[in-house]
């Protein structure tokens, strides 16, 4: 990787070369001028010739290249002797656009670049626009749901093609052709996938309102899994398929053995009775014989569920409450997943593994524990 920083009474700048192959065919650079970073993406097919390179740039860049050479270009990358010298000269290029007869180009030419989008938006509805960056380089669409529930459609204007994000649980497919698609199209597709998913949202909003929801601490649209308390140092995971909400769900059971075992057998003897025109919550609750406990309807006894971590000594470590309790009925304490892997993992005594697994002694009572490593 080549390096070079280099100050001038005008501006200061650097820039770095990295190869992407061995064949240096490929290269990614980094400008760095007067605090402001510029990328390129450089393809040499016939290195160490330059012929038939091909320069990717920013949109910004490239209005850049465009407003004060119109040969500044793979052209130009031909005819120079390394891609050294190249970025030399599209540094003394940047340099000089610096200047403010340079900026009011550069603004002229994004006016006529994003008047196209200012008119899309105008046909959406300015009361669809949930906010707007300083520079127009990113906005916010927003569309209330048939239960007045607000989605954001985010668009991204940086790269060629425009990028577009949701709190959906599912990632929407926004196939953009640059020539034919439209702004109002995607935000079409935006909405109709917002419908798709009512079902959905409204079985996640009736969980977190009927049950004590250990995690997500802030659940967003896109979670589809849900931590509930089900009794004290016992809960269970709920995964939700976003299509099919109300079917019986993927479940996890988070508790020693003892304390989960009437629970799960409970689940098993009475699966096939699941009733997919039921909420998951009376579902759960007719498997189980059970009230499912709630944070308002138990807050006289909230101590009695919430669950400490006995080696590091708080209810949440990275927004995820312990998870894994000892077995031995009479110890049952419960730990981070992360806290108790460490914790056996320093210990002289862990010698036993299988594969990450590691395997010792509960750090109260001595009785065998294991433990999987935490999740990314």
């Amino acid at each position: 990787m080549e390096l070079r920083e280099t100050s001038t009474p005008n501006a200061q700048y650097s820039y770095s070369i990295l190869p992407l192959n061995d064949q240096q065919t490929i290269f990614d650079c980094l400008l760095v001028i007067n605090g402001k970073d510029y990328v390129l993406h450089l393809l040499l097919p016939n290195y160490p010739s330059h012929k038939g390179c091909t320069v990717n740039v920013s949109w910004e860049l490239r209005s850049i290249m465009t407003s004060k050479s119109k040969g500044f270009n793979q052209h130009l990358l031909e005819n120079c002797c390394s891609v050294a010298e190249f970025v030399e000269k599209l540094v003394l290029l940047i340099k000089d656009h610096t200047t403010d007869s340079c900026i009011i180009d550069k603004d002229k030419l994004r006016a006529v670049d994003y008047s196209n989008i200012l008119d899309e938006i105008d046909k959406i509805g300015w009361e669809k626009l949930s906010s707007v960056n300083h520079d127009f380089t990113e906005i916010r669409l927003k569309m209330n749901d048939s239960l007045n529930r607000e989605h954001i459609l985010n668009v991204k204007f940086n790269n060629d093609l425009p990028e577009f994000s949701t709190e959906f649980p599912r990632i929407i497919n926004f196939e953009w052709h640059e020539s034919t698609s439209t702004l109002i199209e995607m935000y079409n597709i935006f909405c109709e996938e917002t419908e798709h998913y009512q079902d959905f949202w409204e079985t996640m909003d009736e969980l977190d309102s009927r049950c004590w929801v250990l995690e997500p601490e802030n659940p967003s649209r896109r979670d589809t899994y849900r931590k509930i308390s089900i009794a004290p140092n016992v809960s269970l995971k709920i995964e939700v398929d976003p299509n099919h909400p109300r079917i019986f769900p993927s479940i996890t059971w988070l508790g020693s053995e003892t304390a989960v075992f009437v629970f799960r057998e409970k689940i098993l003897d009475r699966v096939e009775t699941w009733n997919s025109d039921f909420p998951i919550t009376t579902n759960l609750e007719r498997l189980l014989e059970i009230s499912l406990p709630s944070k308002q309807t138990c807050e006289q006894t909230a101590e009695s569920h919430e669950v400490t971590c006995c080696i590091c000594y708080s209810e949440r470590l990275n927004g995820e409450v312990p998870s894994r309790t000892c077995d031995n009925s009479h110890c049952g304490q419960s730990f981070h997943i992360y806290c108790l892997y460490e914790w056996l993992r320093s210990l002289r005594e862990t010698i036993r593994k299988q594969g990450n697994k590691v395997f010792g002694a509960c750090p109260y009572c001595d009785q065998p524990i294991s433990c999987n490593p935490p999740g990314p």
